[in-house]
Formats: C-alpha cells, structure tokens, sequence
C-alpha cells in the first residue's frame, strides 16, 4: 500500500525538489539520448569519455572565478574545457605518430588529473560554497534546483535545434561520406557540430550521473535503440524514450530509497534495458536463434517432404506410403533428423503415419508440389535469363525453394510463361 501511495505522491508533482529532480533527469536523458545516436554512428563513443573526464577542471575553474557554484559558470566552464579536449585529441593524433585512441587516453588523464587537483585545492581553501562540488564526480540529481533547470532548458532546446536544423546533413555525412564530399558538405563543419553537442550533452549531464557514468548515459539508449531499427528517425526516437524512462525509473527508486544515488541507478535502468534489447529484441540473440531454430526445422521438414514426393513422382503414387528405410534409400539423411523431419510433417497435418508406414496427406502433396516447382523454375530462370549451365544451378534452387515467397512465385511464372520441363528434364509439377 505504501508504495502505491509513494508512486501517486511522486507522480502528482506536489513536492518541487522532485519535480525539479524528474524535470532536470528527463530533459537531460532525452537530450542525450538522441545525441547518442549520432555520437554511436559516427564512431566518438570514446570521445565522450574524454570529453566527460576533461570537463572536471574547467568545472573547478568556472568556481574558482565565480566563487560560487552557479550553474551558468559550472557549465561554461565545463563547455570550455570539453572544446580544449576535442581540440588536444584532434592536435596530438594529427601531428605526431600516436593514434586517436592513445591521443583520447592521454587527454582523459591528463584533464582528469588537472582537475582532481583543482578540485582538491578548492576544498581546502574555506570556501564554505565548495560544499558538494565533488557531486560532480559520481552526480547528485537531488541537488538539482529551479535555476538549473534553467540552464538545463536552454542547453537542451539548443540541443533539439541545432539536430533538427541539420538533420539531413547529419544523415548525408554519417551514412555516405563520398556522396556527402561530392555535393560539397563540409566534414569538417559537421564534425565540430556533432563534437559540438557532444560537450554541450556532457556539461549539462555531469550533475546528474557524474563524470565517471557520462558516457553511458549518452551510449547506452542509443545502442539499445540500433537493436530494435534500421531507421536512421527511428533510432533517434527510441533512444530518446529508452534515456527518458530509464530517467524517471532512476529518480523513482531514489526516491523509494534516499539512500540510493540517482545517476548510477539511471545507468543500471538504462543497462537492464540494453541487456533486455541485446536478447529478446529483432536482432537479439535469443530471437536470432528462435528464428534460426525455426528456419532449421523448416528447411528440414521442407527436404523430407519433398524426398518423400520424389519417391511416389517416380511411380507415379504420390500418395504411397513408404517406411523409413525407403526414404532413407532414396536420399540418405541421419536417421534422427528424418525422424525429426517426419514428426514435424505430422504435426502440421502434411503427413500422417501408421505402422511405421508414412504417407503424404492431400496438403502434403500440394505443399511438396510447391516446393519441387520452385526449385526447377529457379533452375530453369537461372540457365535462360542469367547463362548458367544447368550442372550449376541446383545449389540455388536448393536455398530459394525455402524462401521464396507466393507473389515471387507468380511473378517467376508470368516471366517463364509455365513452363514445364526443367534443365536436367524433369517435369515441373503444377496443382491440377
């Protein structure tokens, strides 16, 4: 009971610190979100680390100016720290022999370590205003206040206009570089842009879910979201939702338990989602091997079905039934797969079985048609249209007789004009 209570108290935004916290978690988890979609296809996933690490001194200098911790000098002060470190990786990977990543590694320290030590010399010079500055390593969503929401607004409207404003040029220099160079779309522009948001994503994160887990907040719901889509629009989207309910999830069980910080619990939110999108999604493994599973029996089920065809087309007794070492004869397949094979034709109805004997049923007879017919079509198709020798083709027609669709199938007819002997002169076989 008293959770419901809890869950009715949070969500009628009667207290203004939560309200405050979920407003500031919520535009903060979209706006990464749909930034980590660019940042995932674009390759800068380690950027992003860098970036986060490097923002800690610029932090600690933007207090050490104002004497205050003001979210407009905080994040200038990260903004500009996050350019240096773009720039220092870009400087150190173009003009001396160390790779991008070892440039990203280098920077990451050595910004991090600059700003530990600023951070270190901030808490023991009395300023009684340094009290909680070192949130920003691990974050503190609780400290989140009517004024940052107003930096955060800014920033995260800036964000959702600059995306949409670029939207095709973002979609040109991501998905066909060569084609984006021969219209005449400046890389370079569209680069800075995309490290551009990055930084801007990353200040206004860091106080949420602190330096250490920036990164994945901005990589994980977009890396989930490519689990589900293809789509370029799609994918933004779905990282969005992903990043905005892992938000409110995160801010939710902080509030359930006071105890618990909110950044790293956003994190395990949004991680249990990538795992959950990494089996049971389209392209998850789970399903892969369900449909792998599925593919399997069929094309096994498929082959039995069509030797035991073949069998009764020679005698012309398609309806024979024939014993296991008859079949076997014919074509030999592993006694435990053909039985596999044949319990699989039972269940769908294409086989009936009695006294060890096996016979096709009526729709058993037509489905076997169909796939015969398909195979010797391609067969024929491949040897007229694409000059193949006929001594060719039958590996082809192996594979497409088990996927070819019925509106495939018709439109091979209307091409091939029903034909009705194959390259190696068999009879095509059509429903009668």
């Amino acid at each position: 009971m008293n959770f419901w209570n809890d869950f009715i108290y949070f969500f009628s935004f009667q207290d203004a610190n939560i309200t405050n916290v979920l407003l500031g978690t919520i535009m903060l988890g979209f706006t990464c979100g749909i930034v980590g979609v660019l940042v995932v296809l674009n390759k800068k996933a380690l950027i992003v680390d860098a970036v986060s690490h490097s923002i800690l001194p610029g932090i600690c200098i933007g207090f050490m100016l104002s004497g205050v911790k003001s979210p407009v000098y905080l994040i200038s002060g990260g903004i500009v720290a996050g350019i240096i470190a773009v720039y220092l990786v870009d400087w150190i990977s173009k003009t001396s022999r160390i790779k991008k990543d070892a440039a990203i590694a280098i920077t990451l320290s050595v910004m991090f370590s600059i700003g530990v030590i600023l951070l270190n010399i901030i808490q023991h010079s009395g300023n009684g205003n340094q009290s909680g500055l070192s949130d920003f390593l691990f974050g503190k969503a609780a400290t989140i206040v009517r004024n940052d929401l107003y930096v955060f607004g800014a920033m995260s409207a800036l964000v959702l206009t600059i995306i949409p404003l670029f939207y095709q040029h973002f979609k040109i220099a991501l998905f066909d570089p060569e084609f984006s160079k021969t219209i005449g779309l400046n890389d370079r522009f569209i680069q800075g842009l995309i490290s551009g948001l990055i930084i801007i994503s990353t200040a206004i994160g860091i106080q949420t879910v602190g330096i250490i887990l920036m990164s994945a907040l901005i990589i994980t719901p977009a890396s989930s979201a490519f689990f589900w889509t293809k789509s370029f629009n799609k994918s933004i989207l779905i990282s969005g939702l992903f990043a905005t309910l892992s938000s409110i999830a995160g801010v939710f069980i902080s509030f359930l338990s006071p105890d618990m910080p909110t950044g790293p619990w956003i994190i395990v939110c949004l991680s249990s989602i990538a795992i959950f999108s990494a089996f049971f999604s389209p392209k998850g493994l789970v399903t892969k091997r369900i449909k792998a599973s599925k593919n399997t029996k069929k094309m096994l089920s498929d082959n039995v079905l069509k030797n035991l065809y073949k069998i009764g087309e020679k005698e012309a007794e398609t309806t024979k039934s024939r014993t296991i070492e008859e079949i076997l004869n014919y074509r030999f397949t592993p006694l435990k797969e053909l039985k596999t094979g044949l319990r699989l034709l039972k269940l769908k109805g294409l086989a009936i079985e009695a006294g060890g004997l096996w016979m096709l049923t009526e729709q058993g007879v037509s489905n076997a048609k169909r796939i015969i017919r398909i195979h010797r079509l391609w067969e024929l198709y491949m040897q007229k249209f694409m000059q193949i020798q006929s001594d060719h083709v039958h590996e082809s027609a192996e594979t497409i007789e088990h996927i070819m669709t019925p509106q495939l199938e018709t439109e091979l007819l209307k091409l091939m004009g029903k034909p009705v002997i194959d390259p190696h002169q068999q009879n095509i076989p059509y429903e009668d």
